[in-house]
């Protein structure tokens, strides 16, 4: 390839420019006072310890702020108030019934001299190195100039074995997969090197994943799955475990947990799994970083089935590629990009999956098994070109109360599905009190009407709209809903994978200026486009007056404005 040294070098460019700029914004915030980061919901703090236990987990009194902000598998520092200094690598655990848990291993021992003042921060790990390692790997080696650039930087497209994609075909048919899921997983198994399917929102990725997995398991294949996060991994292997039952060993290669509970084995490394020794097939899940640790390094596989690649990066995915010789990319590009900081003007172009559908053309799902037909219509034309239809086993299914609600009977009735409140707050910027009221006093009417609180979802911008509503379900409205805690209401990023009943959307924003710098990000198409789409049933939008009109005035210049107009029109608009 006559670019492929121009192509390498501006990815270590990238990577390096990614990392300083990570660097420099956390750094940033862990100068700042502690209370200014719990008040942004960028820390916890001050905890108080109460108990070291043997296996490494640490439990502190619960504080008063939510603690919600952080996710179970995060990396943080704890320090005393020091994230800078001398600060603990752990693991953030989560709510449990002993209060705030987090796993320090065997760091735990060394914090028992201190009870009180510590704090819990965002962590900076620069995995840099790891990644210039893999752009190093695929200009340096054969199997990555032969192979692996060819598909990353030119414009190799798949070769498709007839026979084999007809014989696929007719022995997928009883696997209870539907004509889209058949042809996908077909031409993957007929592709080679490399195939995507994209998965829209509901269309059972994670299903057809899992049937792909075990026809490569049927020829022997040693596989590897992988995914940026340990959530997505957990999915897909456990789907898989769920299919392949003892048929083949199914194992996880990470850093295990004390208080996990998975229906497969997790090892800290692939010696101690003892497949080195095991003849025939297997499945291990892992991330792309564990192949070039001790966990992994140098383990080869047949099958790399690469999951939510939409919002994987191309240094990412070529780790993972380089430990095979097929790859099967799963995602959807037009869902959510990789977060990052080099590529903020166009995160897409950050995307693996992204950039190889430029190229090739991806195999489809387009039967969503989640959203209703009325929450179907506005991502089907806006995103999927019409193509994405809504099940006939779920196409009329409409949100069914046990009782009729009281206080607003109107936006929680079973029509409409997709509906719109505006709220003419304003001055506020990434939080709301008005939109975090009524989404409190929504999710108290439903949960009145015997809607089970793990049913219902609140999907945000940002992370201090979301402590805020987290927040008032503490409140004496739900005095009679104990488990009111159990709805999730987190920011759009985490949330994709995700679904509920209901789902509220609070964009919270009402300053204009506000508005105009952050505009791109809040009205970014794929992140509309996650958000009301993780519904089955009801999704209501709460939004400002001066929201819509931005939109509106941008509406002639930015195709990004039109879009949310658009939302807003195929929403029924109800006032209070």
């Amino acid at each position: 390839m006559p670019n492929l040294a121009e192509d390498l070098a501006n990815q270590r460019d990238d990577i390096r420019n990614e990392a300083r700029l990570q660097r420099q914004s956390i750094e940033t915030r862990w100068r700042q006072p502690l209370g200014s980061r719990v008040e942004s919901s960028r820390a916890l703090g001050p905890l108080t310890l109460r108990e070291i236990e043997p296996n490494g987990l640490l439990h502190f009194d619960a504080p008063p702020e939510d603690i919600a902000i952080f996710h179970e598998h995060d990396q943080l520092r704890l320090s005393s108030d020091d994230p800078e200094g001398d600060f603990h690598r752990v693991t953030f655990i989560g709510a449990t019934t002993k209060g705030l848990t987090i796993y320090a291993g065997s760091a735990a021992n060394l914090l028992a001299t201190n009870s009180a003042g510590w704090s819990l921060d965002e962590d900076f790990l620069d995995l840099s190195q790891h990644y210039l390692d893999a752009i190093d790997e695929i200009g340096s080696t054969i199997h990555g100039r032969e192979n692996i650039a060819p598909v990353l930087f030119g414009d190799h497209s798949a070769d498709l074995d007839v026979q084999t994609f007809s014989d696929a075909c007719d022995d997928l048919e009883p696997s209870g997969l539907d004509d889209t899921q058949i042809d996908a997983v077909a031409t993957a198994l007929a592709s080679s090197p490399f195939h995507l399917i994209q998965g829209p929102p509901g269309t059972g990725k994670t299903h057809a994943l899992a049937q792909l997995v075990e026809r490569l398991m049927e020829e022997d294949h040693r596989i590897l799955v992988t995914a940026f996060t340990h959530r997505a991994i957990h999915q897909a292997l456990a789907k898989v475990h769920s299919l392949l039952g003892d048929r083949c060993p199914v194992v996880k290669i990470s850093r295990p947990l004390p208080h996990e509970n998975l229906p497969f084995p997790v090892f800290s490394n692939y010696q101690e799994s003892k497949l080195a020794e095991h003849e025939g097939p297997c499945i291990i899940g892992a991330t792309p970083f564990a192949l070039r640790s001790k966990r992994l390094k140098g383990v080869r596989f047949d099958s790399v089935v690469l999951d939510e690649t939409s919002q994987l990066t191309l240094p990412a995915a070529a780790m993972a590629m380089l430990a095979g010789d097929r790859w099967f990319f799963f995602g959807d590009h037009k869902q959510l990009p990789p977060v990052t900081l080099t590529h903020q003007d166009d995160p897409s172009a950050a995307s693996v999956f992204a950039r190889l559908a430029r190229n090739t053309r991806p195999s489809t799902l387009n039967i969503t098994y989640r959203l209703n037909a009325p929450l179907t219509e506005w991502p089907s034309e806006q995103f999927y070109g019409g193509d994405l239809l809504s099940h006939e086993s779920i196409a009329d299914h409409r949100l069914a109360l046990k009782r009729p609600a009281s206080r607003y009977p109107a936006l929680l009735s079973p029509e409409p599905a997709l509906l719109r409140v505006e709220i003419p707050h304003e001055g506020c910027k990434s939080r709301s009190d008005d939109e975090a009221e009524i989404a409190a006093d929504l999710l108290a009417d439903l949960f009145d009407a015997g809607l089970p609180p793990s049913e219902a979802g609140v999907v945000v911008p940002f992370r201090s709209q979301a402590s805020a509503i987290r927040n008032l379900l503490r409140s004496d409205r739900f005095i009679h809903h104990p488990n009111a805690l159990q709805t999730i209401i987190d920011t759009v990023d985490r949330f994709q994978g995700q679904e509920r009943e209901v789902v509220l959307y609070s964009f919270a924003a009402s300053d204009p200026l506000f508005i105009e710098r952050l505009g791109d990000f809040l009205l970014q198409p794929p992140r509309l486009n996650v958000a009301v789409t993780r519904a089955k049933t009801k999704v209501i939008l709460l939004h400002s007056t001066a929201l819509r009109e931005f939109a509106e005035r941008q509406s002639p210049y930015s195709e990004t404005a039109q879009l949310f107009l658009s939302l807003l029109q195929a929403a029924s608009h109800i006032d209070l």
